[in-house]
């Protein structure tokens, strides 16, 4: 998987979207990047832009921040009014260095309505860096939050700035909740309401109320506990006068919660995260529809732990409408909007350059709209290579090729490499590996693709001839076939072909499925309760049996290793707690001669870092090696091999020497 969160680089269409989109009435997008545009001496990888993407997907940027006067960091989102002006805020940058607020008209020219200072935010009494946006009024004026400075101090305010740039300090914010992150929401009656991220009894946060005169009244104190803490979103109303909202910690967890404040000042927790599956660290709030459904992000978490999309009905039942790969996107911190049935938001990281995206979720179906700013020789190479009996090895690449969506390459004895397969864009991205048959023809699977985005599985024979062999098409009405299959394949002594998809099936919790020799393809088994996530390959035995890993699931929810016998009856071999016997395995399985598996898990152990481990035909486990995090490793996503002298060699992606990871080995 491509990493998230590398370092930025001037990217001169903008670089990382850490807020969300808004649209106009002709389907055009419009957003901030938090940087790239123009290298400067203030921001050498740029300050950020604002940018329109068209319904072709084309992006036009219209403003590029060079740090100085004009603003820089702009990590809120715009809004646009009747005329197509776009109105925002920067952190950074402007006369003050304490960020601006901004218009921009249609032809891109920007207008500087107000400068925070910052030089010593205490001393602002305008207030410093804004890190929401703006909502307006009726009377063209503007209101918004900044996280520091005003009359009290470095607490933050509660401002007003009209179009013509006069601005007044509406609420300076104090003991009673402070460093309000989100903005506000008005009622019909002039009403504010908002959060701050930090104050109030437990310094976990509040949520509060402004009269049309400027009085505050705390409506709910959070404790950050199991009522969630530290929220740093705005708030959404219905017309009951209900508000809500997301903590981005506290909770069982502490991986934050969504909830809800009703009128008497009454919370109730709606969705406890886990950090698991259901997402984690909620940094957006949620939107609203009609039905009283709520839908929102979760920046880390799911099977991927690089966030999720998620609706939550009004039973407060969670469904996660999206887990995040880096390819397609990842790190999701801002919300999402809904328009003619779709939703619309932004990634922070990922996407084909790691800088970010902008994507539409419709029907099951998740598009990028666009990646912000590696070659056709492939890149990111994910999983393992197999080799013929002429030396030739065969693998995949993750990223590269022709259209930047991966490859099938051979890499012959003396270090040549040739790109059989370019993948076309969008239907690409081949986590796993390639498998080899007796013909000589390779057979692998893609987590994109198809008429659904969703997946396929493919065959590519010697001549370089590419053949479609299933294409996953899972649907919100219709989850049954599976969707985003990860890992690679297993081949049978008759040709059949067996795989996983993380996700999709009856439960929305991934499949086992079988595609025969003769292409016909079936699910053979839907994970929920026993396992879910299966982000692993399976492995088969001589008597016909598949052995894999659910990264999810199980008695403790920290995933489980299971069979599926000859008829496709699944059987729990062991549960992982989490604890000092792993959590969460990733990959897949190995057999020694004597018939036992060994694998490992991304995290628990000790020190959490994540285990080796070997599980005896009688489903006892034994851990083999704990990760410590430091020059043994850790959190190893990919499984192990062992050699005649059953000594065993994997890979951790992080830890070690030079903090980039390690191969290792454990002997007998």
């Amino acid at each position: 998987m491509k990493p998230c969160y590398t370092a930025s680089r001037a990217a001169p269409n903008g670089s990382f979207p850490y807020a969300g989109v808004v649209r106009d009435s002709a389907g055009n997008l419009y957003g901030t990047t938090q940087s790239g545009g123009i290298s400067t001496a203030a921001c050498t990888g740029g300050c950020g832009v604002v940018f329109k993407l068209d319904p072709a997907g084309h992006e036009t940027v219209l403003h590029a921040f060079t740090g100085f006067t004009d603003g820089a960091d702009p990590v809120a989102g715009v809004i646009l009014d009747a005329a197509g002006n776009l109105y925002g805020t920067t952190m950074k940058g402007g006369a003050g260095n304490g960020g601006i607020v901004y218009r921009l008209d249609t032809s891109g020219q920007e207008i500087v309505l107000h400068s925070f200072c910052a030089a010593n935010p205490r001393r602002c009494k305008d207030g410093a860096m804004p890190e929401s946006g703006l909502i307006p009024d009726s009377h063209g004026a503007f209101y918004g939050t900044t996280t520091s400075g005003g009359p009290s101090g470095a607490a933050g305010v509660v401002y007003k700035v009209d179009a013509a740039g006069h601005y007044q300090v509406f609420y300076a914010f104090g003991a009673s909740g402070y460093e309000p992150a989100g903005g506000v929401i008005r009622d019909s009656f002039g009403n504010f309401y908002g959060t701050t991220s930090s104050g109030g009894t437990s310094n976990a946060g509040v949520v509060y109320e402004l009269d049309t005169a400027g009085n505050q009244t705390v409506l709910y104190t959070f404790t950050g506990a199991g009522d969630g803490g530290n929220p740093t979103a705005s708030l959404v109303r219905d017309l009951a006068g209900n508000l809500y909202g997301t903590t981005s910690k506290g909770g069982a967890n502490n991986e934050g919660v969504v909830y809800k404040v009703d009128m008497s000042g009454q919370e109730t927790v709606l969705h406890t995260f886990t950090g698991g599956s259901d997402g984690g660290y909620p940094y957006a709030g949620v939107i609203l529809d009609s039905a009283g459904n709520l839908y929102g992000t979760a920046s880390s978490g799911g099977s991927t732990r690089l966030g999720v999309a998620f609706k939550l009905d009004a039973s407060g039942q969670e469904r996660v409408l999206r887990t995040f790969p880096a390819g397609t996107g990842c790190a999701p911190f801002a919300g999402v909007i809904v328009s003619g049935g779709s939703l619309y938001g932004t990634t922070y990281n990922g996407g084909s350059a790691n800088a970010g995206t902008v994507y539409k979720l419709s029907a099951g179906q998740h598009k990028v709209l666009y990646s912000f700013s590696g070659g056709t020789d492939g890149g990111y190479p994910y999983t393992s290579v197999v080799g013929d009996a002429a030396g030739n090895l065969y693998g995949t690449t993750f990223a590269g090729g022709a259209f930047n969506a991966g490859t099938v390459y051979k890499l012959d004895p003396s270090g040549k490499e040739t790109v059989l397969y370019s993948f076309p864009d969008g239907a690409g991205d081949p986590y796993g590996g390639v498998i080899l048959d007796a013909a000589g023809n390779l057979y692998g699977t893609t987590v994109q693709g198809g008429p659904y985005d969703s997946g396929t599985v493919y065959k590519l024979d010697p001549s370089g001839q590419f053949t479609l062999l299933h294409v996953f098409q899972p649907s919100l009405q219709d989850l049954n076939d599976g969707s985003e299959p990860y890992a690679g394949l297993a081949l049978d002594s008759n040709g059949n072909l067996y795989g996983t998809t993380l996700a999709g099936g009856g439960g929305g919790d991934g499949v086992a499925f079988e595609v025969s020799a003769a292409g016909v393809y079936a699910v053979i088994y839907s994970f929920g309760l026993h396992g879910s996530a299966p982000y692993g390959p399976l492995v088969l035995d001589s008597a016909g049996n598949l052995y894999g890993t659910a990264s999810s699931g199980g008695n403790a929810s920290a995933g489980v290793v299971y069979k599926l016998d000859s008829s496709h009856t699944e059987t729990v071999l062991y549960n992982f707690t989490g604890g000092a016997d792993g959590g969460h395995p990733l990959s897949g399985l190995t057999f020694d001669s004597s018939g036992n598996l060994y694998g490992t898990t991304y995290s628990g152990g000790t020190s959490g870092q994540g285990v080796v481990y070997k599980l005896d035909t009688f489903g006892q486990e034994t851990v083999l090696h704990e990760f410590t995090g430091g020059l043994d490793g850790s959190g190893p996503y990919a499984g192990v091999v062992i050699n005649a002298a059953g000594t065993i060699f994997g890979t951790a992606p992080y830890g070690g020497k030079l903090s980039g990871g390690v191969v290792f080995q454990v002997q007998p």
